[in-house]
């Protein structure tokens, strides 16, 4: 918890900090092991770091031509991280290496949930950045003109790609080099790498008309996932009294320091397809129409800068550690796409107008139904994923009273009747009484969107070659700006995770009875529309 003084000087903040802290620009103030941070000449300072990646690759490629109408590519990519330097920048402007020893005599678990033996210098060591070795990439593609005449294209292909990351991830690494809190990269870390396998074809149907299907399927190879190494398996189960009997950790289970470690998993898996066609017609007019189907999934989704709030972030149900693999928190599974475009030219080409719309009807986005509180004890209060209980479990629930945003009361009784009501009006939970809430399992509302775009040309000629002013007008989410109750998105978390219920550290719970909707109106800027004006010259 942190001291808030509405009314005092620097000095009562710096007097609040405890002895021997240690401060790293763009991290948090860590306690240290205050021998070897002052020999070293690093408490009590504030520290800019440093940190310098680097990336080499080399790619090879071959185009074989089969036959007239079949082409086949194939290729071999390599990438090898590169970790330049680090170093720690004092206000003075002197630099030196971060090189303070790691001597905690850390007690740290792997992430089979397993004690590390000399855990200091296996599994933890913010001194050594991740190795550098190369990561190879193979892939082939192929593309096929089946009638010869370009009216029925196939084509695709299958691979390895890799990808890099937010730096700002190994920027912890080196950010936080002293006890109580680390952040750091595991030594094996590699950088992100999927396997892509995709299909599609092209077919034209007369002189306007194109259809186009498209199939991928990737699989992770080397996706991100943080781990808390402090904790082991949890052995001990929650005595809810109810149904929830989920495992939680004991004083046994953890180490006495968190080490949030950025790790490799396997899991995880998207399969994405898509139809479309488009359609030209007479006149400078244009149509297209589009649907695409995805189902994403992964171990973890980050949404942190932050290697603990990556952690912390991530829904979980008994071992925090285990990587399971679960719907993903980004990508909307549903997705209808219309729009076109007209052109209209005057003027003897003198002026031109174009008029385009595009339109979109969306599932909803992601979240996680979790817990306001540590239920599993392992150090995190907003990852635990809900359990849903039944009407006659709700009875049996201890709530400790609270006051509402009026100053009212709510006692025992008005919470128990405003949490059934809230289970009852919300379609999912409704349906999972008596069982736990699934990782991002919620689905916000559908949400719809029509944009609009004006382009308004004036042509005029310039030694003997044409020039143009373009002004443009753009308005987005312009059923918003005809009525407000249109193009206005809902939404129960805009963090990925939504918590109805808070849990207590008495093993009491509390629920505000104010609280009688999942989803709310979202006052954000996607719900409001938008204009803007653009000038272009073109010559």
């Amino acid at each position: 918890g942190a001291t808030l003084f509405s009314d005092a000087s620097i000095q009562d903040f710096k007097d609040s900090v405890p002895v021997g802290g240690a401060y790293v620009f763009g991290a948090y103030p860590l306690d240290v092991d205050v021998a070897a941070a002052t020999a070293a000449g690093k408490t009590n300072k504030w520290t800019w770091y440093e940190l310098t990646v680097a990336q080499y690759s080399l790619y090879l490629q071959d185009e074989w031509k089969v036959t007239d109408n079949f082409r086949l590519t194939y290729g071999l990519r390599m990438d090898v991280p590169l970790y330049m330097s680090s170093k720690y920048i004092q206000p003075d402007g002197k630099t030196d290496s971060p090189t303070l020893p790691n001597n905690d005599n850390l007690t740290l678990f792997d992430e089979h949930g397993q004690p590390v033996s000399n855990g200091k210098g296996k599994q933890l060591d913010n001194t050594k950045l991740p190795s550098s070795k190369p990561l190879f990439s193979p892939r082939v593609g192929f593309n096929w003109d089946v009638l010869g005449d370009k009216s029925v294209q196939l084509r695709g292909g299958s691979g390895l790609f890799t990808g890099r990351f937010p730096f700002v991830w190994l920027g912890n690494h080196i950010g936080n080099p002293f006890s109580f809190f680390y952040c750091a990269t595991a030594s094996n870390f590699k950088w992100p790498q999927i396997w892509r396998t995709n299909i599609g074809s092209d077919i034209k149907a007369g002189r306007s008309t194109v259809f186009t299907v498209d199939v991928a399927f990737s699989k992770d190879v080397n996706a991100m996932m943080v781990r808390n190494y402090a904790l082991g398996t949890p052995t001990g189960s929650l005595n809810s009294g109810i149904g929830d009997t989920r495992a939680v950790y004991t004083a046994n289970d953890k180490g006495a320091n968190n080490a949030y470690i950025f790790t490799n998993t396997k899991a995880g898996y998207q399969f994405n397809t898509s139809f479309s066609v488009q359609k030209s017609l007479s006149n400078n007019l244009f149509l297209t129409a589009a649907y695409n189907f995805l189902v994403a999934t992964d171990a973890s989704s980050i949404s942190a800068e932050i290697s603990s709030d990556a952690f912390d972030r991530n829904p979980i149900l008994n071992n925090a550690n285990e990587a399971i693999n679960s719907r993903s928190l980004y990508g909307n599974t549903h997705r209808f796409v219309l729009a076109g475009f007209k052109k209209f030219e005057y003027g003897k080409g003198k002026y031109a107008t174009t008029i385009s719309l595009f339109g979109n009807w969306t599932s909803g986005n992601r979240f996680a139904y979790v817990y306001g509180g540590d239920i599993n004890k392992d150090g995190t209060a907003s990852n635990d994923l809900m359990y849903v209980p039944k009407n006659s479990e709700i009875d049996k629930m201890p709530f400790t009273p609270l006051t509402d945003v009026n100053g009212v009361v709510q006692n025992e009784a008005a919470q128990r009747t405003a949490f059934k009501n809230f289970i009852e009006q919300d379609k999912y939970l409704k349906s999972r009484r008596g069982t736990y809430t699934e990782k991002y399992a919620g689905e916000t509302p559908w949400f719809s969107q029509v944009d609009i775009r004006i382009l308004q040309d004036f042509n005029f000629t310039v030694n003997k070659k044409t020039n143009t002013i373009q002004v443009s007008l753009d308005i987005v989410n312009a059923g918003n700006l005809i009525s407000s109750k249109w193009g206005v998105r809902k939404y129960a978390s805009t963090s990925g995770y939504f918590q109805p219920i808070s849990y207590l550290p008495s093993g009491n719970y509390q629920f505000d009875p104010s609280l009688k909707e999942t989803f709310v109106a979202s006052p954000d800027l996607p719900s409001r529309w938008q204009m803007q004006f653009g000038l272009r010259y073109i010559f």
